[in-house]
């Protein structure tokens, strides 16, 4: 099959562009993300809202460096996949005053902005939260930079693809608080409401997110042949085949597992935990696939 022709014929230094790609992914979703849940859930308890705080640092902090860490891995991409290639100033000129340079600033730039939301000054929270927000526009502006939506309809599919993002974002962003929320030590109350709005908030968020990634990929691939013949066709299909198992899991917590936390049921914080957890799994899964989509494979095979 064309996906195992791909698999097979990864060298070393593309495998690591898989990786490092994946991480940054994860961490600009993370990071963005974080802003978002904090402006969803304003009245988060302290002890939640400080955790949401480290982790929307930590992944904003994680992105810069391995976008940094991607510059050079690039060039010595450029030269052939080698140490020396990595190093050489004409190579590293290249890829930064290219559109990869471009993104790689906007997301540093972003990565950096969005941190102001985590500003503990109460007079400063309106402005923390505009300039973070500012952020979140710059990282999702990074992402358009470079790969298959700059083609031809580009503002269609750069804004396909920043409303995807910023629904994965969220949802992504809010996968390990809400994983700390339902263990040991909750409010129930508390608790139980967060999750409600939650499931309220990401039922549009799913929405936004199935659309606009199912009309991303119609444009792209121009048709079901692509889809079936291509290895780009075939990951893609593997990456929907995950989500919609994820959806299966979000659906499960929304109509089954949290009416039981609701109503007290003792099993149900570990069983809510358990099905989070594997939420996550299935996440670093879709963004290894994402990686590859956008670095080894494309819509026209």
């Amino acid at each position: 099959m064309a996906w195992w022709f791909s698999v097979n014929s990864l060298d070393v230094w593309t495998v690591a562009m898989i990786l490092v790609a994946a991480g940054v992914y994860l961490s600009a979703l993370v990071a963005t993300g974080a802003v978002l849940f904090r402006l969803a859930f304003p009245r988060l308890p302290d002890h939640d809202r400080r955790r949401v705080a480290r982790m929307g640092v930590f992944a904003a902090w994680a992105g810069v460096i391995l976008i940094l860490f991607q510059w050079p891995l690039e060039a010595g991409y450029l030269g052939g996949g080698n140490i020396s290639a990595a190093t050489n100033p004409m190579l590293l000129g290249i890829v930064f005053e290219g559109a990869s340079g471009g993104r790689l600033m906007l997301a540093v730039a972003g990565l950096l902005l969005v941190q102001a939301i985590q500003l503990n000054n109460l007079a400063l929270s309106k402005t923390a939260n505009s300039v973070s927000l500012v952020g979140v526009l710059l990282v999702m502006l990074a992402f358009v930079q470079v790969g298959h939506t700059v083609n031809t309809p580009r503002l269609v599919l750069a804004g396909l693809l920043i409303v995807h993002l910023m629904a994965a974002a969220f949802w992504v962003a809010s996968l390990w608080p809400l994983f700390h929320l339902v263990g040991r030590g909750h409010n129930q109350d508390n608790t139980a409401h967060i999750l409600t709005r939650f499931g309220k908030i990401a039922m549009g968020g799913v929405g936004l997110l199935v659309l606009a990634g199912v009309t991303l990929a119609t444009l792209l691939t121009g048709g079901l042949t692509p889809l079936l013949t291509t290895a780009y066709g075939q990951f893609l299909i593997g990456k929907v085949l995950i989500v919609a198992a994820l959806l299966l899991f979000a659906a499960a917590n929304k109509w089954r597992l949290v009416p039981a936390f609701e109503s007290g049921d003792a099993t149900a914080p570990g069983r809510l935990q358990r099905s989070i957890a594997l939420e996550m799994v299935l996440v670093v899964v879709i963004l290894l696939i994402t990686a590859v989509l956008t670095r080894v494979t494309s819509p026209n095979g």
